[in-house]
C-alpha cells in the first residue's frame, strides 16, 4: 500500500532545545465539546461535555473516553462541567427552549438528576472553594449567582449580589477561583473579583481590552506572586492577582478561545485562537505551540496535582492532550551537508525510541513575526497524524529526540521530517 502524505506550512518558534508533546484522543463523537475539567484528586481522571447531551469521562489520562451521557437529553447543550470528589460531577447548559439547567450524577455519570433550571440565564460556570458556586448572565439587572453547600443538591442566591453596569454581559466558562478569590469575565473592560465567596465583590479594569473571554491564575496564590491572563482580541497579564492588567505581546490571530495554567511560581500558561495553541511561562512569552488536524478549540484545563496533563477540546468532538516537554538532545554542532533522517533506535520497539535527524540549513523568521524550521511528526499505518514531536527552529546540527508510544496500539508507524523544501518519512514498528 502506498501512503501519501500531504502537509501544510506550520508556523514554528524557537524554544530553546525544548519541544512539546500534544496528541490526539479519541472521542467517540463528532459534536461540539465545550468544556474539560481534568480531576484535583486524580492525576489520571478527566471530564468533557458538549452539545446533545455529552458528557464523557476518563480514569487512564485519556487513553480511553467513556460515553457517561446516560439519562440525558440530547435537547441539551452543555457548557460546563466540574467534580467536587467522591464522583460527585455536575454539569451546566442549556436546550432548545432557552432555559438553563444543572444536572448532578454522583456515581461517576451513570445516572444524572436534574437538580436546578432557570429561563432566561445563560450560565458561565462553576467554582468550588468548599462550597459550590454557579455564575450565570444578569437578569433583572443582576448577575445571577447561586451557592450550594450540598454538593449541588440544594442551591440559593442568598446575600449573593452583583448588580449589572449598563447592559454588560459575560462570556461561558469565564469563571475562575483560586484559594479564597474568584473571578468572572466580562464584555465591559472590566473583571469582577470576589475575596468573600460572592458575597462582595471588587471590579479590576482591563482597559483599553473591551472582553476578558476567558480567565486563569495559577494555583499559588499571594499577594507577591497571583500570575493571572486574561484577554479577547488581545492577552492581558496580572502579577498581583489582578489589582493591575498589562497587555502582552502574542502571537496569533482572532478571538481567545480558551486557557489555561499550570502550578506554581514559574507556571505555564496556555491560550487557543481558531485551532492552535500558544504557549508561555508566567503568562508572557508566548509562542505557537500546536495545530489541530481539524477543529476549533472552545475549552481547556490543566490538572493541578503536579501531573503535565492538559487538555483542549474542540468544536467537531476532537480532543488535544498535552503531556509534557521532550527533550531534544544535540549530538553534534558540526554543519552537516545536508539534512538527513536517520532510522529510529531500537526498531522495532516498546515503548520508546530514539530518532536522530540532520539540519545544514537554518530557516529565517517569515514576516509577521511567525517562524518556520524543523517539523517532526508521528503518522500510524492510515497516514493520520498522532502527534509532533518536533515544531520549532533550530539551527544547523544533528539532533536526537525521544517518542514514548505507551499510550498507542501495537503496529506500523512512520516518522516525517520536514524543514523548507526537505521532507523524508522513515517506517518504525511498535511492537507491545
Amino acid at each position: 500500500m502506498k501512503l501519501t502524505f500531504s502537509f501544510l506550512i506550520v508556523v514554528i518558534v524557537f524554544t530553546n532545545g525544548i519541544s512539546s508533546q500534544w496528541i490526539e484522543q479519541q472521542s467517540g463523537v463528532t459534536t461540539s465539546l465545550n468544556a474539560v475539567y481534568a480531576t484535583v484528586n486524580s492525576s489520571n481522571s478527566a471530564w468533557i461535555c458538549g452539545d446533545n447531551g455529552v458528557v464523557l469521562r476518563t480514569t487512564n489520562s485519556g487513553t480511553n473516553w467513556i460515553n457517561v451521557s446516560g439519562n440525558l437529553p440530547v435537547i441539551y447543550n452543555f457548557t460546563s462541567i466540574i467534580e467536587t470528589g467522591n464522583q460527585n460531577v455536575l454539569i451546566t447548559g442549556r436546550n432548545s427552549g432557552g432555559s438553563s439547567l444543572v444536572y448532578r450524577s454522583t456515581n461517576g455519570g451513570l445516572n444524572w438528576v436534574l437538580v436546578f433550571s432557570q429561563d432566561l440565564v445563560q450560565y458561565y460556570g462553576f467554582v468550588n472553594q468548599g462550597f459550590l458556586l454557579l455564575i450565570g448572565s444578569p437578569l433583572n439587572g443582576r448577575w445571577q449567582i447561586w451557592r450550594s453547600t450540598n454538593f449541588g443538591t440544594n442551591w440559593d442566591s442568598t446575600g449573593l449580589r452583583l448588580f449589572q453596569s449598563g447592559n454588560e454581559t459575560g462570556f461561558i466558562n469565564s469563571v475562575w477561583s483560586v484559594d479564597n478569590m474568584i473571578w468572572v469575565g466580562t464584555n465591559n473592560s472590566r473583571i469582577y473579583s470576589s475575596p468573600s465567596g460572592g458575597v462582595t465583590w471588587n471590579t479590576q479594569s482591563i482597559l483599553p481590552e473591551t472582553e476578558s473571554r476567558t480567565v486563569v491564575f495559577s494555583f499559588i496564590l499571594t499577594d507577591a506572586i497571583g500570575y493571572g491572563l486574561t484577554g479577547g482580541t488581545n492577552v492581558l497579564k496580572s502579577s498581583n492577582s489582578g489589582s493591575n492588567w498589562l497587555q502582552v505581546v502574542t502571537p496569533g490571530s482572532g478571538f481567545i478561545t480558551a486557557a489555561a495554567c499550570g502550578h506554581g511560581m514559574s507556571a505555564s500558561y496556555w491560550y487557543t485562537k481558531g485551532n492552535k495553541i500558544y504557549a508561555g511561562a508566567n503568562a508572557d512569552n508566548f509562542s505557537y505551540q500546536y495545530t489541530s488536524p481539524s477543529g476549533n478549540y472552545k475549552h481547556m484545563h490543566a490538572q493541578i496535582t503536579g501531573n503535565s496533563n492538559v487538555w483542549a477540546v474542540r468544536d467537531n468532538g476532537g480532543i488535544s492532550k498535552y503531556t509534557g516537554e521532550i527533550g531534544i538532545q544535540i549530538i553534534s554542532n558540526e554543519v552537516p551537508e545536508s539534512y538527513s533522517l536517520y532510522q529510529n533506535y531500537p526498531n522495532p520497539f516498546n515503548p520508546t525510541t530514539k530518532i536522530t535527524f540532520a539540519i545544514s540549513e537554518l530557516h529565517l523568521p517569515l514576516k509577521g513575526g511567525d517562524k518556520e524550521g524543523v517539523l517532526l511528526r508521528i503518522y500510524d499505518a492510515l497516514g493520520r497524524e498522532v502527534t509532533t514531536l518536533i515544531n520549532q527552529q533550530l539551527t544547523p546540527g544533528t539532533y536526537q529526540t525521544e517518542w514514548n508510544a505507551s499510550n498507542y496500539p501495537s503496529g506500523l508507524y512512520f516518522y516525517t521530517l520536514t524543514s523548507g523544501d526537505f521532507t523524508e518519512t522513515k517506517k518504525m514498528i511498535l511492537l507491545k
